[in-house]
């Protein structure tokens, strides 16, 4: 039998949740991916215009796909799925208050689709304040499978795109681009239209064979240039660029010069050395900028491909302001010492990164002359020892991801310690996993377990007056701030 002393809940047609301030509820729908915040508007009256009120609109291809069965198939219905979303979500925000902070669209270049997907932000952009928006487009196609012609192809299907969307690419402030092959004048083009552009990455794409890139803007901020057949590249006029990704050049002869960059700070250059390469002298690369502070430097686990120098007077100017230098992805096995000359040349560096890595997923072999997958065998580099007798007073932080117990790194360890007089800590990490490499054969890890932590140490500051901290650690995880830091980029 009921309870009649119990008195019976109102019902208002609404729950708890639906009773919360609005700015509340449009946080907690930001944080759901684009098809789980348009499904709130038929929860109730309450909800039905708040997706048309979100500050952050992420419409993004891969949330309409299935990942393990990523066919032609797929590709077109995900397309089809984001032009709707796009059109409804767009369509119902010209009532709306909100300004968009961010709007990032992530979608293929395939048939009219990514037409539809202009016009719609075009119109939003015509209608409301759009304070970031971003395009992320991919091609059919990944970079492994496309030849020549899906290049031309792409490339004009995107030339398409950009003519019929010109007032959507006029406010754009951050564009990503892959497998393209555009004409001489396009890239100065879609420079051009692109006035608000802070943000450009270009990958796998050129402009035939044996062709330079200029590049003049001036809002742009950051450029990102990977894997790219061009012959030479030109920095022009940047005046706000602040960090320049450039990697997997195919000359070595002068393949990125530096014009008006007056802000550049972060530069991250990556190749693969193979045995016909020259070495890179970084005074020559670097010769025309002055307000580098963080460099990076990525070796894909092939040969060295930068020269040990012993820098002085204007060659070494260009490490005069660098605070924060990483060493990506050095060969396993082989003396480290070289990458002293850093050391040596940056006067006021604070912290020094390496990952020793033969990471098998990225690795790259000289083909021409080794058909196997092995490496190629001159992979290290050399620094004159005599050269090493110097004292270095502004570096705190050293971080080896990969150490082993071996003792040509113990011995590295050892000779960074002495020379750096004001080091404070040291820290050294396992090597480092990938899931990419599943199923590849890694060589057994020498790190050493925390009984044999303590012996490690006092093998590494035997001799030596060091004050600093030895830090060991078997895991970096996602919120390591070093590991952050290794992939600043």
């Amino acid at each position: 039998m009921a309870n009649d002393s119990c008195p019976k809940q109102e019902d208002n047609g609404d729950d708890r949740l639906s009773n919360l301030p609005e700015h509340i509820l449009l946080t907690i729908i930001d944080r759901l991916d684009i098809r789980e915040a348009a499904r709130t508007s038929v929860l109730s009256g309450r909800w039905r215009h708040l997706p048309a009120m979100l500050s952050r609109l992420v419409i993004n291809v891969w949330d309409f796909l299935d990942a393990f069965n990523c066919n032609n198939d797929e590709i077109v219905r995900g397309n089809e799925a984001v032009v709707k979303v796009t059109k409804s979500i767009l369509a119902r925000r010209d009532l709306s208050r909100n300004a968009i902070q961010f709007l990032c669209m992530t979608f293929f270049l395939r048939e009219d689709d990514p037409i539809s997907i202009g016009h719609a932000v075009a119109h939003a952009m015509a209608t409301q304040k759009v304070e970031i928006a971003e395009f992320i487009i991919f091609t059919e196609r990944d970079d492994t499978h496309c030849d020549d012609d899906d290049l031309v192809n792409y490339g004009r299907q995107f030339m398409l795109f950009f003519g019929a969307c010109s007032n959507a690419f006029g406010g754009l402030t951050r564009l990503n681009l892959e497998n393209l092959r555009f004409g001489e004048s396009d890239i100065p083009n879609i420079l051009n239209i692109c006035k608000r552009l802070n943000h450009l990455r270009l990958f796998n794409c050129d402009s035939g064979n044996s062709t330079m890139l200029q590049v003049e803007h001036t809002q742009l901020i950051e450029l990102a240039i990977v894997d790219c057949s061009f012959e030479r590249v030109e920095l022009s006029s940047l005046p706000k660029l602040t960090r320049i990704i450039f990697e997997g050049w195919i000359s070595f002869q002068d393949p990125l010069s530096f014009g008006y960059v007056p802000l550049l700070d972060v530069v991250s250059l990556t190749n693969v050395g193979l045995s016909w390469h020259k070495m890179v002298r970084l005074s020559k690369f670097l010769r025309d900028t002055i307000s580098v502070r963080q460099l990076q430097l990525g070796f894909k686990s092939e040969k060295i491909w930068v020269q040990p120098e012993c820098l002085t007077g204007r060659m070494a100017s260009v490490f005069d302001q660098m605070r924060f230098v990483n060493l990506a992805n050095i060969p396993e096995g082989y003396d480290l010492t070289w990458t002293l000359f850093i050391l040596k040349a940056a006067p006021i560096l604070k912290e020094l990164y390496l990952s020793v890595w033969d990471h098998l997923c990225i690795m790259e072999t000289d083909a021409k002359e080794r058909k196997s997958l092995s490496y190629s065998e001159d992979k290290g580099a050399q620094w004159e020892s005599s050269a090493t007798d110097f004292q270095h007073h502004s570096l705190a932080t050293l971080v080896i991801f990969g150490f082993q117990a071996r003792d040509y790194m113990m011995n590295y360890v050892k000779r960074a310690m002495q020379i750096s007089v004001n080091l404070k800590d040291v820290f050294l990490y396992d090597r480092l996993t990938c899931d990419k490499c599943y199923g590849k054969l890694p060589k057994p890890s020498e790190f050493p377990p925390k009984w044999q932590q303590g012996c490690v140490k006092e093998i590494i500051t035997k001799r030596i007056n060091s004050s600093a901290i030895i830090h060991f650690h078997t895991v970096a995880n996602s919120r390591d701030d070093h590991l952050d830091k290794m992939w600043f980029l």
